[in-house]
């Protein structure tokens, strides 16, 4: 009787320990301004210089954490932690292209517990 007791209890603390992350909206943008996405697409020239994911998610528990996974031709390219530190939040993270990086890009969003919550995808032409 203890021992379910004990895995009732467990399965609880399991329910309260990962927050519930809900993406509201997401974009690639040339730039952040005021907290917002400037010049969003999923086309951009290879000449571009700089990216950036922007993420609104809604939370039920915070501060909690999300991971911007960067991946170029379904390789890694960067892995990028990020603060949510209210139920609802807008965070960013930014990668240089360079002009050889043209193709297939993707970022996954992942919860601080390393479930794929979201992600997004565009691409980089050489025109």
């Amino acid at each position: 009787m203890k021992k379910a007791l004990f895995f009732i209890f467990l399965v609880m603390l399991a329910q309260f320990a990962f927050a519930e992350i809900t993406i509201i909206d997401k974009q690639i943008a040339k730039n952040i301004q005021n907290r917002e996405p400037v010049e969003t697409g999923t086309r951009f020239n290879k000449n571009v210089g700089k990216l950036f994911c922007f993420t609104e998610v809604s939370t039920d528990k915070f501060p909690t954490n999300i991971v911007h996974l960067w991946l170029y031709n379904n390789n890694i390219v960067a892995e990028i932690p990020l603060s949510i530190n209210s139920n609802k939040w807008r965070t960013y993270s930014s990668k240089l292209i360079a002009p050889n990086m043209v193709g297939k890009w993707k970022v996954e969003i992942y919860t601080g517990d390393d479930k794929l919550v979201d992600s997004i995808e565009f691409e980089i032409v050489d025109e």
